[in-house]
């Protein structure tokens, strides 16, 4: 039998008998519970479809409260059940972080860093988001350029042509208190990459692929990666900050495209055009874009042609912006 859960659009398979927590357990969920602490009611849900037994011979019907813990399903149930995180999942926290530097580094790009509070550490994988909140505004989206293994620093790079960034930046130089909720987006690593890895970035989407890669040179690992970095036009290439660094990593290669501008001495043309130039088997590789809903779909049905399997892309543009 199958529970959905909301909110979370996620679902738990249940054996015959199995009660809902257990289920939950077994499959590496983390659900509000306390049971071992001696404080019951924590794992309480509202059964919003379908029938489930509970003890006493009581069957628990839609609209009625229940504890998971004691719930089996009867059949297929939908349940509302506050705070439970699927295997891997981190918890959304929002912070009142301190900001240490806010300085321009080309392109109109501004370099920001946040030192986060002392005691309890920021969990996030490397590639995800935070979301900046301003009053009277609402929240910024903003990859983490930092990685996870940089301790209490979270690292932005923030491009100002148009108000609205504009306004974030002069937030930040006046207040120098930034509040974020942090982390979002499944268009990271979780684990060391088992594949090669191709990184392609428009813009400021370099970001993302900054977190990624430096995780993956902190934690040593061997495999190929590939990073291309698009831009329209020479300028907009900002001051990557660890660009000379990541030149000597004997796994990681580095290549820089230039769209609209024919004067431009370096390379040419469209990101999925480079990448389907340099390698052959894309079925051999894991990609991460990042970029506008447009270049990610361009991107993706350009590669798919070529011979990439669909599900080894992973964007966020996915998930905010359905096709």
């Amino acid at each position: 039998m199958r529970v959905a859960l909301e909110p979370g659009d996620l679902s738990l398979e249940i054996d015959q008998g199995e009660t809902i927590l257990a289920a939950a357990r077994r499959q590496g969920f983390d659900a509000p519970n306390s049971c071992r602490n001696g404080n019951c009611h924590v794992c309480t849900a509202v059964l919003l479809k379908g029938r489930v037994s509970l003890p006493g011979d009581r069957e628990g019907q839609a609209g009625d409260e229940i504890y998971t813990c004691v719930a089996t399903p009867l059949e297929d149930c939908t349940l509302h059940w506050e705070g439970v995180l699927a295997p891997g999942q981190l918890p959304v926290r929002s912070l009142a972080c301190q900001v240490v530097e806010c300085s321009p580094i080309g392109g109109d790009v501004w370099r920001v860093r946040l030192r986060t509070p002392a005691g309890k550490p920021l969990r996030y994988y490397a590639g995800q988001y935070l979301l900046l909140e301003r009053e009277g505004a609402e929240p910024a989206a903003f990859s983490i350029a930092s990685a996870p293994g940089e301790e209490r620093m979270i690292e932005l790079h923030i491009l100002t042509r148009d108000p609205l960034t504009q306004a974030v930046i002069d937030y930040l130089q006046h207040h120098r208190i930034a509040r974020v909720q942090v982390p979002f987006g499944d268009a990271c690593l979780t684990a060391a990459p088992t594949q090669p890895l191709v990184l392609i970035a428009a813009g400021t989407g370099l970001a993302q692929m900054q977190s990624i890669i430096e995780d993956c040179l902190q934690q040593g690992v061997t495999q190929p990666i590939h990073l291309y970095w698009g831009v329209r036009h020479s300028d907009d290439l900002y001051n990557a900050p660890h660009w000379q660094r990541w030149e000597q990593a004997p796994n990681l290669y580095l290549h820089r495209v230039v769209s609209d501008q024919a004067d431009w001495s370096g390379r040419q043309g469209l990101l999925h055009q480079a990448v389907c130039e340099d390698l052959t088997d894309l079925a051999d590789y894991r990609f991460v874009v990042s970029g506008s809903p447009g270049m990610v779909y361009a991107t993706l049905d350009a590669l798919v042609a070529a011979g990439m399997p669909e599900q080894q892309m992973q964007a966020d543009a996915f998930a905010y912006a359905p096709r």
